[in-house]
């Protein structure tokens, strides 16, 4: 008796897994196919540039001010006379953004008074150690894009 009624729970062990095999994936084959986003998603930061090269940035610490995360640090300065780097006398010599803290909530984004901090669409953001987590100011800067 006690051997038939394990062989019935087997039974229906095994019919519970063949019923799984036979369901559809809740899973995307990534990154054949990439699932799409809503329009308000944040992902990685960049830093924007005018149409003549430019930095918008102007070190204000404004971002680095409201970040409840405290991810961003800015150091500004003045800028040389002769080699304009943004378009007032001040930026950002440096610019980090700590991509393991940041909470990606876009009050950086919404605080900028020159819209230079922006939060793009990617979300690709993997790395080997903590240090390649920390965007600096080149990386910022170069359009985002995805891999």
């Amino acid at each position: 008796m006690i051997m038939l009624e394990g062989a019935i729970a087997i039974v229906k062990e095994f019919s519970t897994v063949f019923k799984g095999l036979t369901m559809p994936r809740d899973t995307y084959p990534y990154p054949e196919k990439r699932r799409e986003y809503a329009p308000r998603f944040r992902g990685k930061h960049m830093l924007a540039k005018d149409t003549d090269g430019h930095e918008l940035c102007v070190g204000c610490g404004l971002c680095e001010a409201v970040c409840p995360a405290h991810a961003i640090r800015v150091v500004a300065q003045e800028a040389p006379s002769d080699k304009p780097v943004s378009w007032t006398s001040r930026y950002a010599v440096d610019f980090e953004v700590d991509m393991i803290r940041c909470i990606f909530c876009g009050m950086c984004e919404e605080a900028c008074p020159t819209n230079a901090i922006q939060l793009t669409p990617f979300n690709e953001l993997a790395a080997y150690n903590r240090l390649n987590m920390i965007a600096d100011k080149e990386e910022l800067l170069r359009p985002a894009r995805q891999r």
